[in-house]
């Protein structure tokens, strides 16, 4: 899930990891058993962060592929204010996807960011919209949302519950049963490494609320500092 948050000057290694069980026997050729995210984070103003990022999966178990590589944008055009008791960030967020694996397709993503933060708890929301082109592509506009609710049990960790799925073609959408749909439970965390810097694991336990969807998928995601960003003036 993007937040609504960037640091200027910081460029950060971001490994988002997700492991499939359950994986629908009439949809197995096209669920992947695990995917992997490589990213290059970097906060080129306080409001614009570029990532560069690599997409990898596991569609057979014993089959890695090099999917997509991906250019992200996130902007922030109200950050929250953390002084506020209840206050409301807005972002947007636009990637073009290009496929480099003859089964896989190209994508543009793009879609607000929306986190509402009340004391210690924050909810944010990814309500993305993706479109298809080029080779493999598939006819109409895509939901392909995210969100988490986070609450603040002491600086640096936080529990939450987190949700993810994807609606192909929104003029014509699937039955419920062919969506894909999960929900489930997630911790966040920061562990300091000294100078300043600090890694960021967060680990989710999804559940599949439909056919379409595998029946728990585990989330491990790591975002780790690789240049200290300088201190404001």
């Amino acid at each position: 899930v993007k937040p609504v948050e960037v640091t200027k000057g910081a460029l950060d290694l971001g490994l988002d990891n997700t492991f499939h069980r359950g994986v629908p026997h009439d949809r197995g050729a096209d669920i992947n058993r695990s995917a992997h995210d490589q990213s290059l984070d970097y906060g080129l103003f306080a409001w614009w962060r570029i990532s560069a990022v690599l997409k990898l999966e596991n569609v057979e178990e014993d089959h890695f592929k090099a999917s997509r590589v991906a250019l992200e944008n996130l902007f922030v055009l109200k950050p929250i204010d953390d002084k506020r008791r209840l206050d409301v960030g807005l972002g947007w967020f636009t990637a073009v996807e290009a496929s480099i694996h003859h089964d896989t397709t190209n994508a543009l993503v793009f879609g607000p960011i929306v986190a509402m933060k009340l004391d210690k708890l924050v909810v944010t929301a990814n309500p993305f919209l993706e479109r298809t082109f080029g080779r493999n592509h598939i006819e109409g506009i895509a939901l392909n949302y995210g969100w988490n609710a986070k609450y603040e049990i002491r600086e640096g960790f936080a529990i939450g519950i987190e949700g993810y799925g994807l609606v192909e073609n929104l003029g014509s959408p699937p039955p419920w049963r062919d969506q894909e749909h999960r929900i489930g439970p997630a911790i966040f965390t920061e562990l300091t490494l000294g100078n300043g810097l600090k890694i960021a694991p967060d680990l989710g336990l999804l559940f599949g609320l439909t056919h379409a969807t595998p029946d728990v998928a585990l989330k491990l995601n790591i975002g780790i500092p690789l240049v200290k960003p300088a201190a404001a003036d």
